[in-house]
């Protein structure tokens, strides 16, 4: 968090500007390595100017938390921007809590300023009336603090039951406590899981975002195992704004305690990633038992809809242009399913590639048991290629193939893509070629054991089968062809294959051997 005290209006823009003017450092969310039981948002104030919450949406926020102002000896302190955020904020479905800046250290003051906060969130009307769900945050980072400490002024352990004491006033008006601080104020003079221990959630500041994973601290910050919310950087870009960056966890916003008649009917429960997004539309919203328009008594915003898994959905109704209220809804959002399946045929393997499924984790590839008529799993594959080996020469498998998204042991599954694939025959034998009688030549070749229907004989003058003949031999015992009718005196070039008939009703319905050798023979 930044300090405002008393900055003269001419520093402020100076600073606001130099600010402004860095894009070193700066980050994107997009650039941002993303786990999807995180949350990623923003923290606010009239440091930001006027924002454009909607362009902030879109880039991938989904809650802030909003400054109300400051609070010191004498009194607390608003700020300019906080009715402003908050309208936008509620507006646009992104989910806010509250901050106060704190320069007190005494109970009394601590207690004012839980009262006065409340005050300022009761002025906002419909905007903050959902309590149950609004974190309400007490920033104590100041040198006002450490130094009453290190001057004895307060000890360490009175600090932190004057915290407390603003918590548990914030709590008794109905709104979720929350103790802001940095990691070395934290470990000096609060501590953390005393604060825990009584039911308030704890909002850690540890920059920088570029080593946000690389201490074993610092992972378990990120998946929430010391804090509910981290502050991990303060170079988030977004439209040439500069903002702290934060991430949150699944269980922070606790949407069971919305109070808000808004219901939803006909929402299916599960929807297919097969575009860059997913919006249901063919759903009704009510208000009790009255059918809202959309549009006039309702708008809709999304949220991680562009990805497997859970996806969010609030409902932000109007009544003649004025807000009232936002309720919550999620649906589950299937992996896209595997797209442009193509096979490659092997003597004993069939190479499979697809293209990748936007939100899958992993592919469930399944092949048909022709005894029993049933699918079974082969294997699962993280990549999107696999090869499907130890197969049948000459032989057609039908297969199929699945995108997984596995969250936390929830898995979302993907539609089948059903494909057919096949092996090859090794290469035929011929024996020879012969022509013992006028007019006429006599190939000989290997039969085959297995996956065998029948033989095709090419034949032509020329070593390159221009205008080459065939003839179908029907039999798999069938090891010998005699033609007629040639021309004598010229010499004729054989080439038999084997192939297996599939099926009359799919585009292949034979499967071939590789040619055999080209023999040649003058025809008597």
């Amino acid at each position: 968090m930044k300090n405002f005290r008393k900055i003269s209006v001419t520093l402020l823009l100076i600073i606001m500007l130099i600010l402004s003017a860095i894009p070193a450092n700066s980050i994107a969310l997009s650039s941002i390595k993303k786990n999807y039981d995180f949350h990623y948002g923003l923290d606010v104030s009239t440091w930001n100017n006027s924002l454009n919450m909607t362009k902030i949406k879109n880039a991938g926020v989904e809650f802030a938390f909003i400054r109300v102002g400051w609070f010191d000896s004498e009194g607390g302190h608003l700020d300019v921007r906080f009715k402003e955020n908050v309208k936008k904020c509620a507006e646009n479905g992104i989910e806010f809590g509250i901050y106060v800046y704190s320069y007190v250290y005494k109970a009394d003051d601590t207690k004012k300023c839980a009262k006065w906060v409340h005050k300022q969130l009761s002025s906002m009307g419909n905007y903050c009336k959902n309590k149950k769900i609004i974190p309400v945050a007490y920033d104590i980072e100041d040198s006002v603090q450490s130094k009453a400490v290190s001057k004895k002024k307060i000890s360490k352990n009175n600090l932190l039951k004057n915290v407390c004491k603003f918590c548990d006033k914030i709590k008794g008006y109905g709104y979720v406590p929350v103790v802001y601080s940095f990691q070395s104020f934290f470990e000096k003079y609060l501590d953390i899981s005393k604060l825990q221990d009584k039911g308030y959630k704890i909002w850690y500041a540890q920059w920088p975002y570029y080593n946000h994973l690389d201490t074993t601290v610092e992972k378990e910050m990120y998946n929430g195992e010391i804090a509910d919310v981290w502050q991990f950087s303060d170079y988030l870009t977004i439209g040439g704004k500069r903002f702290d960056t934060n991430v949150c966890y699944d269980y922070f916003y606790d949407y069971s305690k919305e109070n808000s008649k808004i219901k939803v009917e006909e929402l299916k429960e599960v929807y297919s990633l097969n575009k860059e997004t997913v919006k249901p539309s063919a759903f009704k919203v009510y208000n009790g038992s009255t059918l809202l328009k959309k549009g006039k008594d309702y708008k809709l915003a999304y949220f991680r809809n562009d990805r497997a898994g859970t996806a969010k959905l609030k409902v932000i109704r109007y009544k003649n242009s004025k807000y009232l209220e936002t309720k919550t809804f999620f649906f589950d959002v299937k992996p896209r399913t595997p797209q442009n399946i193509e096979t490659e045929s092997y003597l004993n393997q069939i190479g499979i590639s697809w293209d990748k499924s936007k939100g899958a984790s992993y592919y469930e590839i399944y092949q048909l048991d022709e005894n029993d008529g049933k699918y079974n799993l082969i294997d699962t594959v993280k990549t999107n290629s696999y090869t499907n080996s130890d197969l049948q020469s000459g032989t057609m498998y039908d297969m199929k193939i699945r995108a997984v998204y596995d969250k936390n042991d929830k898995k979302y599954y993907s539609k089948y893509t059903a494909f057919l694939g096949h092996t090859k025959y090794p290469k035929l034998t011929i024996d020879y070629v012969t022509s013992n009688a006028k007019k006429s030549a006599t190939v000989k070749w290997v039969p085959k054991e297995e996956n065998c229907t029948g033989y095709e004989i090419q034949y032509a003058t020329n070593s390159s089968f221009k205008n080459a003949k065939k003839r179908i031999i029907n039999g798999i015992t069938r090891k010998r062809s005699t033609f007629s009718k040639l021309e004598s005196g010229k010499k004729y070039y054989f080439r038999v294959r084997a192939f297996n008939e599939i099926d009359e009703d799919i585009d292949l319905d034979k499967v071939y051997s590789t040619y055999s050798k080209v023999l040649n023979v003058k025809v008597k």
